[in-house]
């Protein structure tokens, strides 16, 4: 089998689960909305408004999704190596 499909493949599962984790971000990030307004209380940094958390906190925790995601890709890819190689 060529490395390209299963580069490509990897690639789409990527971006769907990048897309995927914006909406589960979002919904965190709102769940997290008593630990935010501490932040700001605490260190007097803006995170909320009368909008709701600042766009800074959705960015922070989109971006937490997305490195477990990429851990969780790598140790799976990093199974699927190790077992091919067993006899």
């Amino acid at each position: 089998m060529s490395p390209v499909p299963r580069l490509a493949k990897a690639l789409i599962a990527g971006v769907a689960l990048a897309l995927a984790a914006a909406p589960a971000a979002f919904i965190v990030t709102l769940l997290l909305y008593p630990f935010w307004s501490w932040i700001e209380a605490t260190y007097r940094i803006e995170s909320v408004g009368h909008s709701g958390p600042a766009d800074w906190c959705f960015i922070a925790v989109y971006g937490v999704f997305l490195v477990v995601l990429c851990l969780l890709l790598w140790r799976g890819w990093r199974r699927r190596v190790v077992r091919s190689k067993l006899p």
